[in-house]
């Protein structure tokens, strides 16, 4: 089966999707911090924000630039719920990790689905109206500016 080269091909709106959204990723980890205990997240918080900028801006936004800006208006909203859940998934799982090691669960069915119930149990500390609209007006700021970049140099 051949598969295309626009979606493994580097372009100009995948590099620039990558770098604003990282930059976004490493701005909501810094307004996310204080809402964790005593204002400390977890060290991996930052590097993993950052990075899972990087990837919903290369292969979720990058790859559907060139369509205009009023479609990338949903593909940033759609990258602000695909950010939040991913990031609260990766929380979510490594809480679950120290409760494996802790031997809380009596299986491993148990443990995958109290992923679950940890990610709902943990965005209810995220619930902020500064925060949310950070997530989502900046995922349509970062949005436009991919499909920009993705036009001006196609």
């Amino acid at each position: 089966m051949a598969t295309s080269n626009r979606l493994s091909m580097p372009t100009a709106g995948r590099l620039a999707g990558a770098i604003t959204f990282g930059l976004w990723g490493w701005y909501l980890a810094g307004v996310g911090a204080p809402f964790f205990v005593e204002g400390r997240p977890p060290p991996s918080f930052l590097p993993g924000a950052v990075i899972t900028g990087i990837l919903i801006g290369w292969v979720y936004v990058g790859r559907r630039t060139g369509e205009g800006y009023v479609p990338a208006v949903g593909h940033g909203l759609s990258a602000g719920f695909a950010f939040s859940f991913v990031t609260l998934f990766i929380m979510a799982f490594s809480l679950m990790m120290a409760n494996a090691f802790r031997r809380r669960y009596d299986g491993p069915m148990e443990a995958i689905v109290d992923i679950f119930n940890l990610m709902v149990a943990e965005s209810v500390r995220f619930i902020d109206v500064n925060l949310i609209s950070s997530i989502f007006v900046g995922a349509v700021l970062c949005a436009w500016i991919t499909e920009y970049f993705s036009q001006k140099y196609p």
